[in-house]
């Protein structure tokens, strides 16, 4: 198979690299099973991007990708302020949790220059975008023998990666978790389910397709393929796994769910992003008054980790996709091999 061949992999099994839930066991655990681990490295610094780069080869010597936002993300007016009700409503927030005033509103992630040259002095194995990518940083990751993975959300935005020259589309359906990949067209109008994306980005381009969004177990990784698909990347159906970094209260908060309890909104980051609906998203939405990203997501930096050292799921980013229903409580390497043994087994 093209991306087993392509990545030096076993099984044609992408863990998503989901920012603030992957960590370097959890990549470790993933790649030595036969899959790709993969790191969410958006919001790190280079000296402590590099640290993970090191601890993930400390456990590893096996393939795996980091995973970093397009420039266009850091961008950012400092004239924007909240309105008086978002202003508020914040503050009110950090009263209930002793936090102080709310921090001053800025960059959340990058900067994307200074981590990638970073990966690339390290020699990442993969390197994947989300939001985008351009030809130059796509030449870059090549010129080191280095593979490069980006997302799309719609047929336009996969044409565009296949013409930049990246080596794999992740082909992102509305069911998954987490920040929606769209940098072409409208956000509202690329929440395409994985079943109708995946066969329509196989037909338009001539690369290897990933399909990600709703996957949890053999049935979607088999009905992945049979669309077309090369292989898979699964973020959610890692979030059980004891090696991903959350909090009690968002695996709490995932077992108790279903698809119905998870939302795509903007009230958390300033774009929209799939996790489950509660308190925060919710009284923010009704303000009305949200913030592009990243202003948005920098009003709750002192929130967010506040609430997760002290499991309140009520402040917390719980990004989910729509298969959480199907979640296990498994170590990572255990539960590769579950998959790879029910794709095995599986009959039609």
């Amino acid at each position: 198979m093209a991306i087993k061949e392509m990545f030096g992999i076993e099984h044609p099994i992408l863990q998503a690299p989901m920012a603030g839930a992957s960590t370097a066991e959890l990549v470790a655990a993933v790649s030595n099973a036969g899959g790709l681990g993969a790191l969410g490295a958006a919001t790190f610094k280079p000296d402590a991007l590099r640290a993970q780069v090191h601890a993930i080869r400390q456990q590893t010597d096996r393939p795996f990708n980091i995973n970093l936002f397009a420039p266009v993300v850091e961008q950012y007016d400092p004239a924007l302020t909240p309105g008086a009700k978002l202003s508020g409503l914040i503050q009110q927030y950090h009263d209930e949790l002793a936090l102080g005033e709310v921090p001053k509103m800025g960059a959340v992630s990058g900067p994307v220059e200074e981590q990638l040259q970073v990966l690339i002095e390290e020699k990442v194995p993969v390197i994947s975008f989300h939001f985008g990518i351009e030809k130059a940083h796509v030449d870059a990751i090549h010129a080191i023998g280095s593979k490069v993975l980006c997302t799309a959300t719609n047929v336009a935005e996969a044409k565009y990666l296949q013409e930049v020259g990246v080596d794999a589309v992740i082909a992102q359906g509305a069911e998954a978790g987490g920040h929606r990949g769209t940098f072409l067209g409208f956000n509202h109008d690329s929440l395409v389910g994985t079943f109708a994306l995946v066969p329509a980005i196989v037909d338009a381009i001539d690369l290897p397709v990933i399909a990600a969004g709703g996957i949890m177990d053999a049935r979607g990784i088999v009905a992945a393929r049979a669309l077309g698909a090369d292989a898979v990347q699964m973020g959610t159906a890692f979030l059980g796994c004891p090696e991903a970094g959350i909090a009690d209260a968002w695996t709490d908060s995932l077992l108790d769910a279903d698809a119905i309890n998870t939302t795509v909104t903007s009230a958390m980051s300033g774009r929209p992003a799939r996790g489950i609906r509660n308190r925060y998203i919710s009284e923010v939405e009704e303000t009305g008054e949200l913030l592009p990203y990243p202003q948005q997501y920098s009003l709750s930096k002192k929130l967010r980790p506040a609430a997760s050292k002290t499991n309140n799921a009520d402040f917390m980013a719980m990004w989910s996709g729509q298969g959480v229903s199907a979640l296990r409580q498994i170590p990572a390497a255990d539960l590769v091999a579950e998959l790879v043994r029910e794709v095995d087994a599986f009959k039609l």
